[in-house]
């Protein structure tokens, strides 16, 4: 029995400045409640050091391209291929105008395992991105196809990519516990795709007592297609057919 490789990496600045100068006016009368001898001016920087402090305004990454923008890569009834139609049940869904923050998902900088890749399919390959936008859609054989587009940060799309190819010819069979508690087989394969973007690679998780998953990745600059399914329907959809038909909208 051979097992799956493992591999993995890992001001507030407050300045308050008082100045109070002298007059030779009297002194104003202490605010209410404070005690005797205290002058306006100091009772003043007080009630404004307790003023809250506005937070910083977050980093806008301008080379992110924001959800409300990538929904518009993906494709419509129209500009699908035959035999393929937008899901009724797994409708359109992005991040919006604003970037997406740091979250607990793994980091485009990590390698994914291909233990990670059969546990967590696309989340493990695809890390943590800055904006998405993403949509089911039925293939020919009824099995519903994920199709998301993400924008990352300058660099991160390639370290994405870069850490899947290292996992070509890598992974191979090994078993996984099942829900009976014994053990089932279970087959990643990570191979290169031609002709898609920039670079691409096809990841299938080939189970024999369960579901199975298939899904392709590819790069367009800093950002990245992903199409994936199952084989819950009887044989994987051509994901990587799908994703060449799709990739040309993406920019």
């Amino acid at each position: 029995m051979s097992g799956l490789r493992f591999s993995a990496a890992v001001g507030i600045v407050c300045a308050a400045v008082v100045c109070a100068g002298c007059t030779s006016e009297p002194a104003a009368k202490p605010a209410d409640g404070a005690p005797a001898g205290t002058s306006a001016a100091t009772v003043s920087a007080s009630v404004s050091s307790l003023s809250p402090v506005a937070p910083a305004t977050p980093t806008v990454d301008p080379n992110v391209v924001p959800g409300s923008v990538l929904k518009t890569y993906l494709p419509t009834g129209d500009t699908l291929p035959a035999g393929w139609q937008l899901s009724p049940i797994f409708t359109e869904s992005d991040s919006g105008p604003a970037q997406v923050p740091p979250s607990a998902a793994p980091s485009p900088t990590l390698l994914p395992s291909c233990e990670q890749l059969a546990s967590h399919g696309t989340a493990a390959a695809l890390g943590s991105p800055a904006a998405y936008a993403s949509e089911g859609v039925v293939g020919p054989s009824a099995g519903e196809v994920g199709i998301t587009v993400n924008s990352y940060h300058a660099g991160d799309a390639a370290r994405v990519l870069s850490r899947l190819t290292v996992l070509k010819g890598v992974c191979g069979s090994t078993y996984e516990i099942g829900s009976s508690g014994g053990f089932n087989p279970v087959t990643v394969t990570v191979s290169g795709v031609d002709g898609l973007g920039a670079e691409s690679v096809l990841v299938r998780v080939d189970r024999k007592a369960y579901v199975g998953k298939e899904f392709v990745v590819a790069r367009v600059g800093d950002r990245v297609l992903s199409v994936s399914s199952d084989n819950k329907y009887g044989a994987f959809p051509d994901v990587v057919a799908l994703a060449k038909a799709i990739v040309p909208q993406v920019k």
